[in-house]
């Protein structure tokens, strides 16, 4: 029997003497640096410990720093950590805040390209005006956005983003409205190119929305939102005879309430430009009630899905998925955009679009780190908020491929990748820096064959 103890006791004593060797520590004190604006309960939201917690996986401290980073209320934050005793340990956290205030002017041509505007030196088709956005307001991660765009094409609105409700921090909130003025609208697909209607002294296009979005985060990595939005659209009396699909031949307005709910998982370590982690995206949405008359009446599911390692040294992956199905395989056509819009689309396929209500893409990078993330200063500017900056330069290799399916083909129309295998291959660079800024080169070839240099202004995937 006392042997029996004995053994006990010194598995015992060993199991503590690993549990130490593991790095497990308690967090005596955690002081705060560098937030002149941000609240201290907007810090602590994003942590995954407190003060007197027992830390054995580092992990959760990783964690905590990418939440911080990913509220984009920082350009910098440091952990640096100070043996207190054998088993504890004080942790200061220093942040680089952001500048929260920006007053972004806004110049617009309505020409195809800069040279054909110069070429026409026609004033009256500039739009012009600014966007004020105002973060981190009262230090709680609110989010004033007003935009005030006159001109040519005219653009007016408002958006208000409260992220934290009640006490615990889960429930947030998002409001805005806004009033648009077009002189040209797209109003037909030709030859997979979008062709413009522009109005004389009518509009092509008025728009009124207003939308109500809640939104409930589950713990730091997942959260719901849903989303009521009413639209109001005037169109000009002749785009439906230019277009029968344009919508409904007996009339140009369509008033519609659509109802979205959007579910994300986000577990990239960086939302700016991730190289680690993964990202899901579920999306429901309902478009039309049929309250109103010329309503539409639409019902699609989508979803995107981003996977990103590192491989070996200075090698990383990426890759996506993101397919979207509809329970109709036509719509008017202002509301069928489907591959070639925003970010579904197939690299070096940039100029191309297809009217698909059904579609799957698949985006592939291969990366190779240039230059590391470093952290400079600039000369002269003491102010750490546009002084002190991040920069980092990546070569990449991609080729993606999508598929669109039930794509209706017009009478007379012609179409080289609507209902077909398309891909996209090439070359890029990558140049990341702070304020969540990315340029991006790119040289591809696509599957008719064709080449061409592109700009973008986000991340490739």
């Amino acid at each position: 029997m006392k042997r029996f103890l004995t053994i006990l006791l010194i598995l015992c004593c060993a199991s503590a003497f690993a549990q130490d060797d593991n790095g497990c520590f308690v967090v005596s004190k955690i002081d705060l640096k560098g937030n002149k604006v941000t609240k201290l309960s907007t810090i602590q939201r994003e942590m995954l410990f407190r003060e007197g917690d027992t830390i054995c996986d580092m992990d959760v401290v990783k964690q905590s720093r990418e939440n911080l980073l990913n509220t984009a209320l920082f350009n910098f934050v440091d952990f640096d950590w100070v043996d207190e005793s054998v088993d504890s340990k004080a942790l200061t956290i220093s942040v680089v805040e952001r500048w929260y205030l920006w007053p972004i002017p806004y110049l617009a041509y309505a020409d195809r390209n800069l040279r054909s505007w110069w070429e026409a030196k026609d004033w009256t088709r500039l739009s012009y005006g600014f966007d004020l956005v105002y973060g981190n307001l009262w230090g709680l991660k609110h989010e004033l956005d007003l935009t005030v765009i006159g001109g040519y094409n005219q653009n007016y609105g408002l958006t208000y983003d409260i992220p934290y409700l009640t006490a615990r921090q889960r429930l947030g909130m998002r409001l805005s409205s806004g009033f648009t003025r077009d002189r040209e609208v797209a109003y037909i697909t030709e030859n997979d190119k979008i062709s413009y209607f522009k109005g004389d002294s009518e509009y092509a296009h008025e728009s009124f929305y207003a939308f109500l979005m809640p939104y409930y985060r589950f713990g730091y990595r997942n959260t719901l939102y849903m989303q009521l939005k009413y639209d109001n659209r005037l169109f000009n009396d002749s785009l439906p005879e230019l277009n029968p699909d344009f919508g409904n031949p007996d009339g140009t307005r369509f008033q519609y309430f659509t109802v979205t709910a959007i579910f994300k998982n986000d577990y990239r370590d960086d939302h700016n430009y991730p190289l680690d982690g993964h990202y899901l995206e579920f999306e429901l949405t309902k478009i039309g009630l049929g309250l109103f008359d010329y309503s539409p009446n639409l019902f699609y599911g989508k979803i995107t899905a981003d996977w990103y390692t590192p491989i070996a040294g200075r090698f990383y992956w990426a890759s996506n998925v993101t397919a979207k199905l509809s329970d109709s395989n036509t719509a008017p056509y202002f509301l069928s955009q489907g591959l070639g819009y925003k970010n579904d689309y197939v690299r070096a396929f940039d100029l191309y679009v297809v009217d698909a209500l059904n579609y799957a893409i698949c985006k592939n990078n291969l990366k190779f780190e240039i230059l590391r993330p470093v952290t400079k200063h600039l000369p002269l500017i003491r102010n750490d908020r546009f002084g002190k900056i991040h920069l980092a330069l990546y070569a990449n290799l991609f080729f993606d491929f999508a598929y669109t399916w039930n794509v209706p083909i017009p009478d007379g129309m012609a179409t080289k990748i609507a209902n077909e295998w398309i891909f996209g291959t090439g070359v890029g660079i990558d140049f990341v820096t702070y304020y969540d800024k990315v340029l991006r080169l790119e040289y591809g070839v696509n599957a008719l064959g064709e080449t061409g240099f592109f700009v973008h202004l986000v991340a490739p995937i």
